[in-house]
């Protein structure tokens, strides 16, 4: 598995919606919920987006797909100057995947799905994320990302079993969109993405979220990259922000977080991410989240029952 999936599969998904509009001119809605990966396929027609991360309305056509990534609000419509109605009030009208509203004229399909994090997982990947990423798959030249967006397309047309499978194509779908941004002339210069660009930088990452149980210390750390122990350091630092065993400690206590939800013994999750005893994790869990495992876990089911 690359660093990228291993970083993605990381992530801590508290829900997912997915939605297919089928939509008739005249149409237009704004999507208003913070705190989601938003993205947006558009499967047929076109349509017009509206959000703050453009200085201008951006018309989109067959096979554009965008990602908002940063929560912020955005609207799509049939005109850049339509009246747009707020997305919720559209709920009522759902049918499993489908939402169809609209007028009689030409036909749009959008196939959306919104993540929502866990808030605590992941922090360095999900802070270093673009705010947007549009992609035209139609100039991509990525064979993988065309298909699996048409087989998002015609999964999300399905009603039998087939949310599994959407869940899948969605999640492959989004690695594959940030991949792509990251190997291309937009790429961050700083943060996560920066450092997953990295030839150097992207093998010491691999190991550590490969085997984050293992001792690693600075100089295996920069062996696997292939530099001095200096250099290493340096340029770790320079490219996510944080030294190189404070990140690993941070990656630990985050991959702690999600084993704590699951309910495992916490003398278990203290061998499973890297720590010799329980005392020793405990130790290192407060001092980065500034509370003890135990009442994380607490606080994790508490949180999991009132939302359930």
């Amino acid at each position: 598995m690359d660093t990228l999936s291993l970083l993605v599969g990381s992530l801590h998904l508290a829900n997912a919606i997915y939605t297919r509009f089928e939509l008739g001119t005249p149409w237009g809605h704004r999507v208003t919920h913070t705190g989601q990966i938003k993205f947006v396929l558009v499967a047929r027609g076109s349509c017009w987006l509206r959000t703050e991360a453009l200085a201008e309305p951006l018309e989109l056509q067959t096979n554009d797909l965008f990602l908002v990534l940063n929560g912020a609000p955005y609207s799509v419509s049939d005109r850049p100057t339509s009246r747009c109605i707020d997305c919720a009030t559209l709920e009522p009208r759902r049918e499993n995947f489908l939402i169809e509203y609209g007028g009689a004229g030409s036909r749009t399909t959008l196939v959306s799905v919104a993540l929502q994090l866990a808030e605590t997982d992941s922090r360095a990947l999900v802070a270093s994320l673009p705010p947007f990423i549009f992609l035209r798959l139609d100039e991509t030249r990525s064979q993988g990302l065309s298909t699996m967006a048409e087989l998002l397309r015609s999964e999300i047309a399905e009603e039998l079993g087939s949310l599994p499978i959407v869940t899948r194509l969605a999640e492959s779908l989004f690695i594959s969109a940030l991949r792509f941004h990251v190997q291309s002339e937009e790429a961050p210069k700083q943060g996560i993405l920066a450092a997953i660009a990295d030839p150097q930088i992207r093998r010491a990452l691999h190991a550590m979220h490969e085997d984050i149980a293992e001792p690693w210390t600075l100089e295996e750390l920069a062996a696997r990259a292939g530099m001095s122990r200096a250099s290493f350091a340096a340029k770790f630092r320079d490219k996510t922000g944080t030294p190189p065993l404070e990140y690993l400690t941070e990656q630990r206590i985050d991959r702690a977080r999600a084993l704590l939800r699951e309910g495992i013994p916490i003398a278990e999750i203290a061998g499973r991410v890297g720590y010799e005893s329980p005392v020793s994790f405990a130790r290192a869990f407060r001092r980065v989240t500034g509370a003890p495992p135990g009442a994380f876990r607490r606080d994790a089911r508490s949180e999991a029952a009132h939302s359930g």
